[in-house]
């Protein structure tokens, strides 16, 4: 009887898969450019910003989507896969995107 409440008591450990290698893209569009930001982790953020200023609306929107594709193309060269994305439109001020990119170990 001892042993079942001392093993009641214990805290269950979750069997869990090895954990997922996570990287996550925000994109920050305006009418003439984006940034990126790439996270990897706490303190390891890359920004990349795509201007196309002066260029018109044809070269604008082929510049950015390049850009978007080079960043996209090195994570799924790097073994990473999408598993989410959700956006948010500021009227008039470009938006948001946020992808969610994971790598199984």
């Amino acid at each position: 009887m001892c042993a079942c409440l001392l093993a009641l008591a214990s805290p269950l450990r979750a069997q869990t898969a090895p954990p997922a290698d996570i990287v996550v893209v925000r994109i920050q569009d305006y009418r003439t450019s984006a940034v990126l930001f790439i996270t990897r982790g706490e303190g390891k953020t890359e920004r990349v910003a795509i201007d196309s200023k002066g260029l018109s609306l044809d070269k604008n929107m082929t510049a950015v989507s390049e850009g978007y594709f080079k960043v996209i193309e090195n994570l799924y060269r790097e073994g990473y896969a999408l598993q989410n994305s959700s956006s948010i439109s500021f009227q008039g001020d470009g938006g948001v995107t946020t992808y969610l990119f994971i790598k199984n170990h």
